[in-house]
């Protein structure tokens, strides 16, 4: 497993870890940007360009690291992270195979280098600041459009910048940096159409479901056990991922005023500031052990940021969410929550308390809600094999034939007005405007021979 210095990552004996140095303390990158996320808004360019740095800088650590790079050869095959997208550059290095995993949808921005089909008729694309659903308007429509348009190409800016790594450090400079991110064996992608908008893949583009959803519950320790099984009207649980610093002390407080009004017990996930005086109904901890909490049969609903993996998880078990977002996919994601019927939504910048304590007190009652979540966890767990084993499964079919290339669609291969027949199109309307141009000069001869001859026969009568 490579990491860089700045990820917590626990350290397992079952494989080995290869750490290479950044300049940044461990925790840190992901907490500054989701404050800075929260702060500026989720559309925010100033964010867009701390994270093209900040991916910049860590390619740079990895790859200027020549011994760390030569201590990685020998191996067959290399498994990451779409967002990672150095470690394309690192599979070119070492010229190994390479599957790549989106851990989102895949009518995001990710998509894009993937050239995965994304027909904006009918696919909302999954962009921060206006989320839609598959059922759009005519002024929908276009708005998705234009989102996919500058999405495209603000993603297309961030991987170009790869093009000056891979001339700076010689690999493969022929070719480009998306050139080379096309050229992965595999796109595993760990979504479910269950829980998400149907729409057209490439034979590369594998669904595999969500990875940490399926795992099977473990009994809770005695502190959490007894603290959510002596509430007669069951327990909720609040997190909001690796957020969980970021949010404002003021946010922090409303929030606690909200949940010290339930007749439910609450656990939230919590580190940072936290009130002097909490309600004796909520456990503030650092960690909770979110899967086994939604698999506990007293459970009524979960509070979060609905980031992609707390999705899945909630409803897998078929818990009702109550979302919360803060950024990113997250504002998508909750609307997601509503047009399912999972849930409901609540505004991070603009929430009161008792509107707080309303939504949560609306979704533990509804019974729809309820019902739904059940239902698509039905779905979700209606597969012949786990989302980790087809995963397995997937990444050995690679080895075992060396890779998949007869998977691999022809629109990696074609530039991009080939791929829009922007060629095609500019074909035809040359002809068609060299056929009416023909037609009219013809048109405009024959009037002026017609009007000749009229003149010639007027003057000799």
């Amino acid at each position: 497993m490579v990491i860089s210095s700045a990820q917590k990552v626990k350290h397992s004996e079952q494989f080995t870890h290869k750490i290479f140095q950044v300049p940044y303390e461990a925790g840190t990158t992901v907490e500054t940007v989701s404050k800075k996320h929260i702060e500026k808004g989720a559309t925010s360019y100033e964010v867009f360009k701390i994270l093209v740095e900040l991916d910049r800088v860590h390619c740079e650590c990895l790859l200027n690291n020549t011994d760390f790079l030569n201590g990685l050869r020998g191996f067959d095959l290399l498994v990451h992270d779409t967002v990672a997208s150095c470690y394309v550059l690192l599979a070119e290095y070492l010229d190994i195979l390479r599957v790549e995993i989106i851990p989102t949808p895949p009518n995001t921005p990710l998509s894009a280098k993937h050239m995965i089909p994304m027909p904006v008729s009918y696919v909302p694309y999954a962009i921060p600041g206006y989320p839609l659903t598959d059922k759009m308007t005519f002024l929908q429509r276009l708005a998705n459009l234009g989102m996919y348009t500058v999405g495209t190409f603000f993603m297309t800016v961030a991987d170009n910048t790869k093009d000056d790594l891979k001339l700076k450090y010689n690999i493969k400079p022929e070719r480009s940096f998306l050139e080379a991110a096309g050229k992965a064996e595999l796109v595993l992608i760990t979504a479910d159409f269950a829980l998400e908008y149907p729409q057209p893949l490439l034979p590369s583009n594998i669904m595999v479901g969500q990875l940490s959803a399926a795992k099977e519950p473990v009994p809770l320790s005695q502190e959490f056990e007894e603290f959510v099984t002596n509430s007669s009207h069951g327990f909720i649980i609040v997190s909001f991922g690796s957020n969980v610093g970021a949010l404002s002390e003021e946010k922090v407080n409303m929030l606690a005023a909200a949940f010290g009004k339930l007749r439910q017990r609450v656990v939230w996930r919590l580190k940072g500031y936290i009130p002097s005086s909490l309600s004796s109904n909520i456990k503030a901890v650092e960690w909770l052990p979110q899967n086994d909490l939604l698999a506990h049969k007293d459970i009524k609903a979960f509070v979060s940021h609905v980031g992609h993996n707390s999705l899945y998880e909630s409803v897998y078990h078929g818990v009702p969410l109550v979302g919360f977002p803060l950024y990113g996919d997250q504002f998508f994601n909750a609307k997601k929550v509503e047009h399912f019927g999972l849930g409901l939504y609540v505004d991070h910048n603009s929430f009161e308390v008792d509107e707080m304590v309303e939504k949560i007190e609306q979704v533990i009652s509804e019974p729809r809600l309820k019902a739904e979540a059940t239902r698509i966890s039905g779905l979700l767990r209606d597969r012949p094999r786990t989302p980790l084993e087809t995963t397995g499964d997937w990444i050995e079919y690679v080895l075992r034939h060396g890779g998949a290339r007869h998977l691999r669609a022809q629109v990696l291969n074609i530039p991009w007005y080939q791929y829009y027949l922007l060629d095609v199109m500019a074909f035809l309307v040359a002809v068609a405007t060299l056929t009416v141009t023909v037609i009219m000069l013809t048109c405009r001869c024959l009037c002026r021979l017609c009007c000749t001859k009229s003149e010639s026969k007027t003057k000799k009568e």
